[in-house]
């Protein structure tokens, strides 16, 4: 199962980082694994370098688009895609701070739909090391 964060990186910072991903993973990472103690620290790097994320707007346009296009259920603040044909399960929740979806693959559809909504979405697994700007995804649909 891969657990993705996704990030709306300021303007400067997607400037700064845009040829380097690898950097910005990496104060991402810290910031994600910092000590409780340093969180007040934590709090102000990331908000730094982040955009706050409209929740309730994201949520509604996800909602009035995705259920016309693919199978797709919404479960109080979940969006759930369950598509049988590419067997793919995932879930997204929009918060103020990120985009996390849930999913049995490698790639989300979700990827796609997101991308059309801020160009600077940055996505993180922490877990698996890996990190992409999602306009990548757009880049490989193309190969």
């Amino acid at each position: 199962m891969r657990l993705y964060y996704i990030f709306s990186i300021k303007q400067e910072f997607f400037s700064l980082y845009k040829d380097q991903p690898e950097l910005l993973f990496q104060v991402l990472k810290q910031i994600y694994y910092m000590h409780e103690g340093d969180i007040e620290y934590a709090f102000n790097l990331f908000t730094q370098l982040t955009e706050k994320i409209n929740k309730a707007s994201l949520d509604r346009r996800l909602f009035i688009e995705l259920h016309k296009k693919m199978p797709y259920s919404k479960s109080g603040n979940q969006h759930i895609m369950n598509d049988l044909y590419k067997d793919e399960v995932s879930i997204l929740v929009v918060k103020a701070s990120h985009v996390l979806i849930s999913s049995n693959h490698n790639f989300s559809s979700f990827f796609k739909y997101l991308l059309e909504k801020d160009h600077n979405y940055f996505v993180c697994d922490f877990n698996y090391n890996d990190y992409f700007w999602l306009k990548q995804v757009k880049l490989l649909e193309r190969i």
